[in-house]
């Protein structure tokens, strides 16, 4: 047997050696991407590059995902995966990487779904909680030294939700035509407290009114805050001159965040009907009395008001109301919110009337809303989408008035209501229907209450002469321009039928009739006919009357019908001659009363003047001497019977 050399030893032992070390070796040179870290986040500061503010429900959210290369060996581009409770999120490249750097990756729009914590008063917990998971190198094409340690899980990361946000429309409570106009005021009221059960704070409003208006509606608004009981509402006794005034509704909102998150309690708006309180102008005292429950404070409370009067121009007007607590401009103590997260509309629903708009007013009312805001906060109007205002509001802690034409007024009366008004005209940017208003929160921290559309129309002016005729067909002014039968006075006789027809210059709604009594009805006509068949014996009075739905005013004609009964068949009498002759009847005139025509509506002093003629006609018709037919069928039978007898 050949023996081996130590020469030959010594390279058998390198190769080995080679051998086993060189999977070692490729390790060493290998990446090893990891995830290092998971952030939620809801705002990125630029200006300290910092992540700030938890993620909110119902708001878009940011989540940050950091990759490091954990490897001894650069790692080329890859792709990084986000879960959201095991369901896939998206995924996002990331740039190559060398070892030892990481790579910041966010994902964006995160928009988790979740409710209000407060509902009709009741609070409840409704946060919600998510694990999140992240996957580099998802795609698998970077070459690890580790191909097991590329997750990474957060659990239980809690979302809450934000009552900050402009999160409670203002609802709309009114809408109508009318010639009037728009009062709100919140009187010589201030803001106070109300600390303990019994407390009250009183308000006073002088009402002034055009001579001879009368109120249409009228809604009392007591708007509150830090009420230190999150489970509950204010308990308040609110009176007017003395009488209690049952509550219509009330609107809540609540900052609601994170269980552990302080100041949390409700703000709102409590809402009146007092309509049957306030009927003409003078001054009304307004009591708020805390009943029960933790203490609270309110603003000076705010009435609004719409009237009724004929020589005022036609308006038509919204109302919405509500109550929507805000704090934008990236306020750590609201969240970090933006201005475009912290915006309250109201919309004015449907479409405005087919006139011609001498102007449009919009009207907002916001407490804490302010003029001058700290630096740096502001707040905004807008209409339509178009930017009309910043730091619009007037009356948080002075006496303010605007008034445009006595369609719209607005008063703050107190030195500390801390109530802001706003009023614009907006006739440049109104649509046909759904206008909407925003009031948006830029750090002022406000609650949007109140907001008012008021439209005055244009009305053409017509000669007394053409109103007496019943108007020449302009916007508003019906006129019956033709009509059938064309006399004033109409005779049948029982059972006939009888029709009646006319036309009118513009589009309105009809009600024919009879003694008073509505028998027909049409919408949106402008011709219509009534038949009456079986006509039924009497005198009786048919009137068509002609309203416009929009303006309410109308147009009247009036027959006056005349039925008489229907002759019987006389029967031929059996005669007997061996009686006496028969005497002469002397017959008894008979006479049929006439109702006295009531159409539902006043007519025009033509209209009343043709009812009268027609009336004397019918009169001089029914003079003449009833029965006479009878008496001559007597003296037929008489003469008959004088001839036989002869015979």
């Amino acid at each position: 047997m050949k023996k081996i050399g130590v020469k030959t030893l010594g390279t058998l032992a390198v190769f080995a050696f080679l051998l086993l070390c060189t999977p070692a070796l490729a390790q060493e040179d290998r990446s090893d991407l990891t995830i290092t870290a998971i952030k939620p986040y809801h705002y990125y500061d630029e200006a300290d590059e910092t992540l700030k503010g938890e993620p909110w429900l119902n708001l878009n959210n940011y989540i940050n995902v950091r990759v490091e290369n954990e490897g001894d060996n650069d790692a080329e581009t890859s792709t990084v995966s986000l879960y959201i409770d095991d369901e896939f999120f998206d995924s996002l490249p990331v740039p190559g990487l060398a070892k030892g750097a990481s790579e910041n990756v966010t994902f964006e729009n995160w928009k988790p779904i979740g409710d209000d914590c407060l509902e009709d008063c009741t609070f409840s917990d409704t946060s919600k909680d998510y694990e999140l998971k992240a996957v580099a190198d998802c795609d698998n094409t970077v070459n690890e030294s580790d191909e097991t340690n590329n997750e990474k899980t957060e659990e239980e990361v809690m979302v809450c939700y934000n009552g900050y946000t402009g999160d409670e429309p203002l609802e709309n409570v009114a809408h109508d035509t009318l010639h009037g106009g728009l009062i709100f005021t919140t009187g010589d009221g201030e803001y106070g407290g109300l600390y303990s059960v019994g407390d009250t704070l009183e308000s006073h409003y002088e009402v002034t009114l055009p001579s001879g208006a009368s109120v249409e509606l009228a809604r009392l608004n007591v708007y509150y805050t830090w009420h230190y009981e999150k489970d509950s509402c204010p308990a308040m006794e609110v009176s007017i001159d003395g009488t209690v005034v049952p509550l219509d509704v009330s609107y809540n909102d609540i900052k609601c965040q994170c269980p552990g998150a302080a100041w949390v309690f409700p703000w709102g708006n409590y809402v009146y009907d007092i309509t049957d309180y306030i009927h003409d102008g003078g001054t009304y005292t307004v009591t708020v009395e805390r009943t029960g429950g933790p203490n609270f404070c309110i603003t000076s409370p705010g009435i609004v008001l719409v009237y009724k009067d004929e020589e005022a121009p036609m308006i038509e007007y919204w109302i919405n109301e509500g109550a929507d607590v805000l704090i934008g401009g990236r306020r750590g103590d609201g969240g970090f919110l933006a201005l475009d997260e912290c915006l309250t509309t109201a919309t004015f629903d449907g479409e405005h009337l087919d006139l011609e708009v001498e102007k449009a007013m919009v009207g907002v009312v916001s407490p804490w809303g302010e003029l001058e805001p700290p630096e740096g906060r502001h707040n905004y109007l807008y209409f339509n989408g178009v930017e009309i205002g910043q730091d619009v509001y007037c009356g948080y802690g002075d006496p303010c008035s605007k008034e445009e034409e006595g369609a719209i007024s607005m008063s703050i009366g107190g030195t500390s209501a801390q109530v802001g008004i706003a009023m614009f005209d907006v006739s440049d940017d109104l649509e046909d229907d759904d206008n909407e208003v925003v009031q948006g929160d830029d750090g002022d921290n406000m609650m949007p209450v109140n907001a008012f559309l008021v439209i005055t129309y244009v009305e053409e002016k017509e000669e007394e002469e053409e109103e007496e005729e019943g108007g020449d067909g302009t916007a508003g002014s019906p006129g019956i321009t033709a009509w059938g039968p064309i006399e004033s006075v109409v005779n049948n006789t029982e059972g006939e039928s009888r029709t009646f027809n006319i036309s009118v210059n513009q589009t309105v709604d009809i009600s024919w009739q009879i003694n008073g009594t509505e028998v027909q009805t049409e919408e949106a006509v402008t011709e219509t006919v009534y038949t009456r068949e079986n006509a039924v014996a009497g005198t009786q009075n048919v009137s068509v009357i002609a309203t416009n739905a929009i303006t309410e005013l109308h147009d009247l004609h009036t027959w006056i019908w005349n039925v008489t009964p229907a002759l019987s068949a006389t029967p031929t009498p059996e005669l007997n001659i061996t009686t006496t002759p028969i005497s002469t009847p002397t017959p008894v005139p008979t006479v049929t009363s006439k109702p006295k025509p009531t159409p539902a509506l006043t007519p025009s002093s033509k209209e009343k003047e043709d009812v009268a003629t027609a009336a004397e006609e019918a009169a001089a018709a029914e003079e003449e001497t009833p029965g006479f037919e009878l008496v001559t069928s007597l003296f037929v039978l008489l003469l008959v019977a004088y001839l036989i007898r002869r015979r």
